[in-house]
């Protein structure tokens, strides 16, 4: 199997697993769960689309540089709102609150969607 299909259904299942964090009753621990299964969906998803350009002939080598390539491509729109998820991605691994967490959580809730169709679209090429 080839590296850019087993990113694609590692972050299929990544996803659905995010999906069913968010789903859960949002208890503490649940609360933990979804940041910590948003924090590895987001590492899946620009891993997935550093490979995708890489199929393509385009190298992104970071995080924000594969969101500018995948707006190129457009199979995102808005690199800056991709920009936003970095930032709590990264601000799950360096710190912890519970109000930074919260905070996170409210974002996380939102990226599975998001997820979706970029797959659809990737997968679509």
């Amino acid at each position: 199997m080839n590296r850019l299909k087993s990113l694609i259904e590692d972050l299929e299942m990544a996803n659905e697993r995010l999906k069913e964090a968010v789903n859960a009753e949002p208890t503490s621990m649940n609360k933990d769960a979804t940041l910590q299964r948003f924090e590895f969906t987001f590492e899946l998803v620009w891993k997935t689309i550093q490979e995708w350009t890489k199929d393509r002939g385009l190298i992104c080598r970071s995080p924000k540089d594969c969101f500018r390539t995948a707006a190129q491509l457009e199979v995102i729109e808005d690199p800056q709102f991709w920009f936003e998820f970095l930032k709590y991605r990264n601000l799950i691994a360096h710190t912890y609150n519970e109000e930074m967490a919260e905070k996170i959580y409210q974002q996380a809730i939102k990226f599975p969607p998001l997820v979706d169709l970029l797959l659809k679209k990737i997968e679509s090429e």
